[in-house]
């Protein structure tokens, strides 16, 4: 299973539309992102800073499956245009960083010891 964190800046004056979408979500987005091979999904906010973390098997097959549905171009379409860029804090002109986990606590058995 692969958690990946997304992370992203919202137009500060755009955080309120980020949060209306997200309260007022599409079910077609729910019944697409869970047949895609989404298992979890959170989304958090600090200021306009958003972090999202997604669980699933394959992470890059998820994202090609939902890269295929219209609604999720019609739901992306919409998130995107209320994302700025900062490339002084992501290190990237994208405006979507995905990072991996330098730890998890999910390799260690009951004990403490590293399973691999």
């Amino acid at each position: 299973m692969e958690v990946i964190c997304e992370m992203m800046k919202l137009k500060p004056e755009r955080v309120n539309d980020y949060i209306d979408l997200h309260n007022n979500t599409w079910p077609e987005i729910v019944t697409a992102t869970r047949e895609a091979g989404m298992v979890e999904e959170y989304v958090y906010i600090l200021d306009n800073i958003v972090m999202v973390i997604m669980k699933c098997e394959n992470f890059n097959e998820t994202c090609l499956k939902l890269a295929n549905v219209e609604i999720v171009k019609d739901w992306d379409d919409k998130v995107r245009e209320m994302l700025i860029s900062d490339e002084t804090f992501f290190h990237t002109k994208d405006v979507l960083l995905d990072l991996e986990p330098v730890w998890r606590l999910d390799n260690f058995d009951g004990k403490g010891v590293l399973k691999f």
